[in-house]
């Protein structure tokens, strides 16, 4: 339910505030007074894209936050209990624009991005606008809003998870088969990669790492000598070495110390330098006895590196992505040499299979004919108080092969008057029973969908007054099972709000800006006279509209 909403600097919005009523809250208002400026600032918050809200959007900086009290089951689901921390109640979305045309959201404080919040706005508000009928026609659509009706089962999950593994099966059967076809060149050609690979008795990238320090090492080892022995001469070897030199300082040190012990610190550090400098020496001298050249072992390295540099060229750029070509080969390769073996194996997993997701597809069948039934009653119903007493409206149902959604077909019929043959929904409603038909499908869903809060902007377009009535009683049940949001220009419907919600525009210090305003009692009377009537209310509007009201109020 939407609780809250807060607008800034949006269209000739400045600062707005406005709580909603958890029932029917109407908005009425002259012709470009600003209603429908309001529903572009919950599509903003909702993440509608930022073009297809241009008219409406502020050359400012701007900002929209919606409060929503969710219902248990909505807050349950995975994509809302993420949000839903330390007991909080409620979820604010809030989303706003730079002036540099930049735009961030949040949800319950943390950042999202926008099609978070298209994901969210899906599970708390359905807006069905003037031409989103549209919807109602497009027959792709009619299997899901029969769904919708018959209600969330297991059923219907049981089915998605076989289907997924028929249709796993059935993907395995075609490559299988196409892995047949050339069969004897495709083997030919895998053998040989897999042989190659498997000759080469590769380890890893680190073993090419060691085996080029290796080949740098071999290819220079007179280099190497001359310049350790340098070294060690220089250490240790030579007359004046810095072995030998700092064999003459130390009985220097001696003397200093039978005079002065201060000196003792500095002849510990003296002999650590010693003892380091000569465990040095050692090294290098020990390094240069390990330095040997060996053609042969250089030559194989080099071949040892050419080979893995090839396959490196062939099958991928490093060690590792050789065997993942390596293991994807071997794999290949045993599909199509026991193409046969495992194609029986897929056959007999099909045979199994299939008894199984066709008596779940029935059974799915079975249950949604039967919701068909209780749908074609309640629409016939509903379109029998909305003024088309002779509809006929069915579900017709074809069957297909397996898909996601199971093996049925669904296209609504309907024929709206006496002796007019049934056809379907598209080819034969006019205008204004489509409005209709759409308010009687909300109605039938009122208790089945998930969705708190529905919006209807100026669902009475296509209705004429005589039906004003009907639509607004139809419109007051809808709000007793879900919230309502409702731009309207029938009195008739504007009577039956829990809330109502006036929108005028207004010029102010040369600025113009649209209000929101709560009316009741003598307010409402004078709105409900003026959209009767004109701008000039009559003694006769006025009591028609004292006459709406009360009747609205004796039929709740």
């Amino acid at each position: 339910m939407l609780v809250q909403l807060h607008i800034q600097n949006f269209a000739l919005m400045d600062n707005l505030a406005i709580e909603f009523d958890p029932s029917l809250n109407v908005l009425t208002g002259e012709t470009g007074a600003g209603k429908s400026i309001l529903l572009d600032a919950i599509r903003f918050v909702l993440g509608e894209r930022m073009d297809a809200l241009k008219a409406g959007v502020s050359a400012k900086a701007f900002s929209v936050e919606a409060v929503f009290d969710p219902g248990k089951k909505i807050r349950k689901l995975d994509l809302l209990s993420t949000y839903f921390e330390n007991d909080e109640e409620v979820l604010i979305l809030r989303r706003e624009t730079s002036l540099e045309g930049r735009s961030r959201a949040w949800a319950n404080g943390r950042m999202v991005n926008i099609s978070a919040l298209k994901e969210l706005g899906a599970f708390l508000i359905d807006i069905h606008g003037q031409y989103d009928h549209q919807l109602l026609l497009d027959q792709s659509q009619h299997l899901d809003l029969l769904d919708r009706f018959v209600g969330a089962d297991d059923i219907g999950q049981k089915y998605e998870a076989l289907f997924a593994e028929y249709s796993a099966l059935l993907k395995h059967r075609e490559e299988l088969a196409s892995l047949e076809a050339g069969r004897e060149r495709e083997i030919d050609i895998l053998k040989f990669q897999i042989d190659e690979i498997t000759q080469a008795k590769l380890k890893n990238d680190d073993e090419v790492a060691e085996l080029e320090k290796e080949r740098v090492r071999f290819a220079n080892a007179e280099k190497l000598y001359e310049s350790v022995s340098a070294l060690t001469a220089l250490l240790d070897e030579d007359d004046d070495s810095v072995t030998t030199l700092l064999g003459k300082a130390r009985p220097r040190f001696n003397e200093l110390l039978k005079f002065d012990d201060s000196m003792a610190d500095l002849k510990k550090e003296f002999e650590t330098v010693e003892t380091s400098l000569a465990e040095i020496a050692r090294s290098l001298q020990h390094y240069r006895d390990s330095l040997t050249f060996e053609p042969d072992r250089l030559r194989q390295i080099e071949a040892r590196l050419d080979a893995i540099y090839l396959l490196k060229k062939k099958y991928g750029g490093s060690v590792e992505k050789i065997l993942e070509f390596y293991a994807e080969a071997r794999k290949k390769y045993d599909s199509i040499v026991n193409a046969e073996v495992y194609g029986r194996e897929t056959e007999q997993k099909i045979s199994r299979l299939l008894p199984k997701i066709s008596a779940l597809a029935d059974e799915l069948s079975e249950k949604r004919k039967k919701a068909a039934q209780s749908l074609k009653k309640t629409i016939e119903r509903e379109l029998k108080d909305l003024g088309i007493d002779h509809a006929r409206f069915e579900c017709q149902f074809d069957a297909i092969d397996f898909s996601p959604a199971g093996r049925d077909r669904v296209e609504f019929m309907i024929s709206p008057n006496l002796g007019q043959p049934i056809l379907p929904l598209r080819k034969i409603i006019s205008a204004g029973e489509v409005s209709r038909v759409m308010l009687a499908m909300k109605k039938a869903l009122a208790k089945v969908d998930p969705v708190e809060t529905l919006i209807f902007d100026e669902i009475d377009a296509n209705i004429g007054g005589r039906m004003g009535t009907v639509t607004g009683e139809k419109l007051k049940e809808i709000a007793g099972e879900r919230q309502v949001l409702l731009i309207t220009h029938l009195p008739q419907i504007a009577s039956f709000a829990d809330r109502h919600f006036k929108v005028t525009k207004v010029a102010r210090q040369g600025k113009t800006s649209t209000e929101y305003q709560v009316i009741a009692g003598e307010a409402r009377v004078k709105e409900l006279a003026q959209m009767m009537s004109g701008k000039s209310e009559s003694d006769i509007s006025r009591k028609h509209a004292e006459e709406m009201l009360a009747q609205a109020e004796n039929l709740v």
